[in-house]
This record gives C-alpha cells, structure tokens and sequence, in this order.
C-alpha cells in the first residue's frame, strides 16, 4: 500500500507540474483547439468567469457530477485538494462535515457551529446535519478555500461550500436517472421543466428516491441486528420562476427530504481489558472489528455487534426566495428563506454489545435568515461596489437519554442565536490588468442557552440558563495582476470570525461556562493560468493562516472527574501550505485532471490549562493528492464510449484532538472508474461505475475516549466497495 500512495504522490506531482513545461505533449491551437469549459462563479457575490477570481476555488459543473457519477456532496472532497468530508461525530450518513485546511467541526450538537459554511442556493444551512445532501438537479458546487469573513460570514473561517440548483429554463424538458447497485442500492431521480405563462413563469420539478441495506451487518439482537449505514430516502424540489417585466426577477423555491436509515457501521477498534472500565468493554470476541485486547480486525464490517438500536431518521425542510431588481444605477438583491430540521438518532458510544455507553437523541432546529446585497459601479466602471446586511435567527432543540453502565442520563437543550452582520466590498481597478479590492464586515451574535442535567434521576444542572454577544469587525484586501488574458496572479489578507458558544453537555454547572470566538488572519497568494490555447489550465495557491482561540471538541474529564465531550479554546495555531490543480485537454477525445494538497497543522500552542496535551488538529491530512482521465471513442459512428477513471490519496489524520496513536486513521486510496456508451448526439446514456474499487476498508470518523478515562476508541466506518449501472435519458 506504501507503494500505492509513493506512486500516486509522484505521479500527480508530474502530472501538475510536467504538463506546464514547454515541451509538453499539448495538442497545438488552431480550429481544432478544443478549449477547457470556463464555469461561471459567484464566489464575490456576482457572475465571474472562475479564471478571472482572484480566490482559491474549485468549482463542479453539472456535467462533471453526472460523469463522475457524484451523488452525494461528501464524494466532492475525493477531487478538492486541502478539503476532507467526514460523517457527522454520531455516524449519521445524512450529515456532513467538512475541514479545509485544517479547520472544520464534526460535532453535530446544536450548540457548536461548523467552521465551514455549506450554502444551498445562498442559504447558508446551520447545522452539520441534514447538510449531506443528494446531488438532484444541481447546476454547479463552489469550493472557496479559506476564510470568507467579508462576504459569506458566519462560521466561514475555513471556507465555504455552495451549491446552486439549476434554475427553471422557460423551456419544456425531462430527464432523469435510474441506478442499481450492490448493497441493495435502487435510486432514481426525474427532473421536470416546464414554461407555464411564456416568456414570465416557468416552474421546474425535480424528485429523487434511494434505497439501499448498508454496507455493514449488525449482529447483535439487542441493536436489532440489522443493516448498518442503511437508507430509504426521498426527497423533492418544486421551483417557480417569475419575471413580471424586464429588471425583475422571483426565484421562489421549496424542499423537503425524508430519511429513514441506520447509522454507519462502527464498532470499538481499541479498548483496555487491564483496566476495571476496561474489563467491562470484554465482550468475548463477539465483535469481530473489536478484536480481542486490543487485537484489531476490522476487515469485515458484516460482524459488528452494537447493542443499540442504530437508527437514524431526518426530515429536513425549507422555503427560499429570491428577489432580483435592476435598478438602473444599483443592482438589489434579496435572498429571504426558513428552513428547519427534525432528526432522531441511536448511537452506541462504547462501539460493543456492552451496557456500558449508549445514547438516544432527539434533536429540532428552526432558521429563518434574510441577505441584502446592493451592487453596483462608479467612475465609469472602474470602481465595482457592494453594500450588504444580513440577518439569522434560530432556535434548536438537542435532547440525550443517555445510560451509563445502567444509569440514566438525561440532558436536555435548548438554544437560540440572533446574528446581525453588515457589510461593504469594493474593486477598484487601477489599470485594465490591475485591480484592488477591500472590504469590511461587521458582525454581532447573541447566543442563549437554557440546559437541564439529570444523573439517576439526581439533577446535575437545573436551570442552566446563560446568554453571551460575541462581536467582530472583519476586513479584507486584496491585489490582482492579469497579466495577460490567460495568466492573472493574486494576494490577499483577510480575517475571519467564528462565534464563541456553549458545551451543550454539561455534568456540572462549571461545563456551562462559555467558550470564546475564534479568529484568524489570512495571508494568501495565487496564480490562475490557462496555457496552451486553452488546453491546459494550472492553479497554483499558497496560504498561511494564524488561528486564535481555535475551537476543538475532544472527549475528557471534566475539573469533577466527569466523563464530557466538550468543546474549549485551545490555543493559536499557525497553518502553512499550497494547493496545485491542473486540468488538460491533449486531444479532443481526452481529458486529464490532477490536484495536489499540503497543510501543516501540528504546531498548535496550547493555552495555559488547556486539560488536553497535543498539537495536531483533527480531521486535518498533511497530504491529500488525486488525479484522473476521461476518455471518449466513437463506436461505428452512431455511438461513442466515455471510459473515466480516477485515484484520490489522503495521508493519515487524527478523528479527534486527543491525537491518540491508536485512534490515528492510516492514510488510504480510493480508486473509482466508470464506463458510459450513448448515441452520438443522443439523449441517453448507460453508465457502468464502481468506486473505491480495492474495497479500502477506513474510518471516517472515530469516538477517542481515552481522554475521557474510558480506555476505548470507536471507530465510525466509510463505504466500502460500490459498483452500479445507471441509466440517464434527457429529453
């Protein structure tokens, strides 16, 4: 496997980097040049071809996800340097947590905010859960590395994930898919645009439907013994589109999805029988990903014995519009939407089929937010203006029956945030190729908790009940040189702000106090460049990131000797790295495609007393690397085959802040490949595909309790082998 990885380093290296040389085999210019596709972004709140960005960014077009056959937002990360998706902590398969560069959140409470901010058609979505969304009618995913303090706000302060639906045509069409697949898997999904008044309202309709039985067997009766990472979803979009006179825009849409599943298989991986809590985790050898005093077998996830019932049921609903007017001299914006959850989830936090820790939660959230954007230009259009405001209100419910070694624990939550932000973006452009952009945010929160804990009936925490503002000004600059048409070099320096909260599982009236806001300065420079008659594209970014306050979860005692998950300030962290992407077109026929991520994250400076001893932040690989190809031959003329195929590597990372070796997932290697025969110019295809294909069996999250004096780690399981046939039609 070493091999493997030293192999794919070395050729993703060559291929990001040989490819640019003057001699590089890149088919000449001409008339049949065939150019890379340029994807329009809105990454600084309006339409820019994403060369012209002055961001690190990537950016999936539709057609992209439907090749890579991409049916969930978590398989992005496979394709984005420095960008790993996780489960939700529990091993909720509908929740998604996302880490750039080194800072993200896998907590899913309600009282702890994600440190990337995932966006649904502008709408920034709160909560971890609820956040792995199916991939239905999506015109386009952006990918923004770093902190995006200025613009997109609130809990950005590693980057942001976007993704935008297609919008209603004003033209009459249908398409759709239906795939089948081993573990059970039948999904299919039928989009429906349709004009209803010409040329003024058009309404589009899209439904998706899955069913699959997991990839893992649990085997205790007690849990139900049953599919693990099982799901029955549905789900479904309705959208209108209103244009009652030119200059005026209504988007209006509404979403729900409905899932009833099972969590992803987990099961202990470590635990210490010497120990008298040790010696209670002994279950015999029942378990086979457990093992036998610390003997670790997790090659076979259909012998996993958790004696909880491993439910996991979601219903996630929300109602946005969005309002355009051309006011001549401005341009006004406003994106109003409520959205709200309601989630219900069995986990078994000692990973056996032992009584010892086990958990049922039962969790509600509601947001309602509104965004203002003014734009506009001045000084005969070199200066390029923003004003915004923004509003975000929400309320959550996160409710845990707990038993302990027999013993009840009930800690019921109640949350509620406010958050007013405004702010001001301006580029002004010195020259035609030069150009300066600046812009400040100002940010106020108000975070209100009201908690009660019960141990065996005994009150723990009555009326824990306590609110706190957190405010921030944020500001960035930035400097953007297009030196020639195909060739633009940036730098910026930026802030972020994440607000500070509470630990929504106190055992003692002291676990309640609050923690601080997080904050981060940005220094960061690129180059964009599209070479060869835009045949071979190469990105080039560098960053270097200072983190005060930085906000970690991790399991560990508490000052009264309890066992908590908390989450605390840890200390300032510098982070330093670079990301390299590269896309080329040799031939018309064949497409290539590489990135290569580095981030340094072991150099965190505890604060005094911090009560947990280590220097690399979770969920964070040093190196993450990927490249592919898509080929595509002619059949006899009537029909053509697309064979695409593709390797991502990941280097080792911790699942927790605990750093514990036993914990630390091992690097790993995925590899996918898929095989698609359509008509030339046809409006069908049959699409064969399999991912990681080697049946890589790795964790995507993990429960480190050794920190807590629980001498245990629980891993959280990733899908193992998957292969299908889809077929598409689009008319």
């Amino acid at each position: 496997m070493r091999q493997i990885k030293s192999t794919l380093m070395a050729g993703t290296a060559i291929a990001l980097f040989a490819t640019a040389a003057p001699g590089a085999a890149v088919a000449q210019g001409g008339e049949n040049a065939a150019p890379l596709d340029t994807i329009v972004v809105t990454a600084r709140k309006r339409e820019e071809n994403i060369q012209k960005t002055p961001i690190a960014l990537t950016a999936f077009s539709q057609a992209t996800l439907e090749d890579r056959q991409i049916f969930n937002v978590n398989e992005i990360a496979q394709y984005v340097p420095n960008l790993q998706a996780s489960y939700a902590a529990g091993g909720s398969t509908a929740g998604s947590s996302f880490s750039i560069r080194g800072i993200g959140q896998a907590d899913f409470i309600t009282t702890t905010d994600p440190g990337v901010g995932t966006y649904l058609d502008g709408v920034y979505l709160a909560r971890v859960m609820g956040a792995a969304l199916e991939l239905a009618d999506i015109e386009r995913i952006e990918v923004l590395r770093g902190p995006q303090g200025t613009l997109f706000g609130r809990n950005t302060i590693g980057g942001a994930v976007s993704v935008v639906t297609a919008k209603p045509s004003g033209e009459f069409g249908l398409k759709g898919e239906l795939t089948a697949g081993n573990h059970g898997r039948f999904q299919g999904r039928a989009i429906l645009d349709a004009p209803l008044v010409e040329d003024v309202l058009a309404a589009k309709i899209a439904v998706y439907g899955k069913t699959s039985n997991g990839y893992g067997e649990d085997v205790e009766p007690l849990g139900g013994a049953g599919h693990l990472g099982a799901d029955d979803d549905i789900a479904g979009r309705i959208q209108l589109r209103f244009t009652p006179r030119d200059g005026v825009e209504f988007n209006l849409s509404g979403d729900y999805s409905r899932r009833r599943g099972t969590q992803a298989p987990q099961g202990r991986v470590f635990y210490d029988p010497t120990t008298a809590v040790g010696m209670l985790f002994d279950d015999g050898g029942a378990n086979d990903v457990i093992g036998v005093n610390g003997d670790v077998n997790s090659d076979d996830l259909n012998m996993i014995a958790v004696d909880t019932p491993m439910i996991d049921d979601l219903d996630v609903y929300g109602v946005s519009l969005t309002s355009d007017f051309d006011l001549g001299a401005a341009a006004l914006k406003l994106v109003t939407s409520y959205r709200g959850l309601d989630s219900q989830s069995g986990q078994d936090f000692d990973g056996g089929n032992d009584p010892i820790l086990n958990q049922f939660i039962d969790s509600e959230q509601w947001q309602f937010s509104q965004e203002m954007q003014l734009t506009g230009a001045a000084l005969d259009g070199d200066l390029e203006w923003l004003l915004g405001g923004y509003f975000f209100t929400e309320d959550g419910r996160f409710d845990t029956d707990a038993t302990i070694t027999g013993t009840q624990v009930l800690v019921l939550t109640n949350n509620k945030t406010d958050s007013y932000a405004g702010f001001a973006q301006g580029t002004y452009h010195l020259t035609d190729r030069f150009a300066v952009t600046g812009g400040l945010r100002y940010t106020s929160e108000t975070k209100k908790i009201d908690i009660d804990t019960t141990f065996g009936g005994f009150p723990l925490v009555t009326d824990g009940i306590d609110q706190k503002t957190f405010d921030a000004l944020t500001a960035k600059g930035s400097l953007e040189f297009q030196a020639t048409d195909d060739l633009l070099l940036y730098a910026s320096i930026s802030q972020g702000f994440r607000s500070g909260g509470y630990n929504g599982r106190p055992f003692s009236p002291t676990d309640l106090a609050p923690f601080d806001a997080e904050r981060s300065l940005s220094y960061e420079g690129g180059v964009k460049s599209d070479l060869a008659d835009g045949r071979l594209r190469l990105n080039l970014a560098g960053f270097f990131n200072k983190y005060d306050d930085v906000q970690l979860t991790a399991t560990t005692m508490d000052s009264m000797g309890n066992f908590i998950v908390i989450t605390d300030n840890a200390g300032k962290i510098n982070l330093y790295g670079f990301e390299a992407e590269m896309q080329a077109a040799p031939t018309d026929a064949l497409r290539l495609f590489a990135q290569l991520g580095y981030t340094d994250t072991d150099n965190l400076k505890p604060k005094t007393g911090f009560i947990i001893g280590a220097n690399t932040l979770p969920l964070a690989s040093e190196w993450t690397a990927g490249g592919g190809l898509e080929y595509t031959v002619p059949l006899g003329g009537a029909y053509e085959a697309t064979f695409g195929a593709d390797a991502s590597y990941r280097s080792s990372f911790y699942p927790q802040f605990n750093n514990s070796p036993i914990a630390q997932e091992d690097g790993y290697t995925l590899f996918n490949a898929r095989l698609a025969l359509r008509p030339t110019g046809g409006n069908w295809s049959l699409t064969f595909w399999g991912k990681n294909l080697t049946d890589e069996v790795y964790r995507s999250f993990g429960q480190d309790g050794q920190g807590g004096g629980t001498p245990a780690v629980v891993a959280i399981f990733a899908p193992t082998r998957e292969y299908g046939v889809t077929l598409g039609f689009d008319f």
